[in-house]
């Protein structure tokens, strides 16, 4: 798979197919992710069952978009942010 190193989060593989995604279809879920972020899940449906691919990210980065969040409610005069995400 792609190197991991040069992407802030990581690839999530689960469920009982997973067996069936080799390397080379990692790599190319990866490429789908890069080339569609707003992408969240993607279900693969196998002969031994189905696998759900996301995206993990790490902890202080979820933070910093918590805090900035955060940061912009607390501006006077503004009522709500809504952040929307694919879904």
């Amino acid at each position: 798979m792609t190197d991991p190193a040069s992407r802030p989060w990581q690839l999530l593989m689960v469920g009982p197919g997973i067996r069936l995604i080799t390397p080379e279809v990692g790599d190319q879920l990866v490429r789908v992710f890069d080339l569609s972020p707003q992408t969240r899940l993607i279900e693969i449906e196998t002969d031994e069952g189905d696998v759900s691919v996301s995206r993990v990210w790490p902890g202080e980065r979820l933070e910093r978009v918590a805090a900035i969040e955060a940061d912009i409610d607390a501006i006077p005069g503004i009522r709500r942010m809504t952040v929307f995400q694919s879904g």
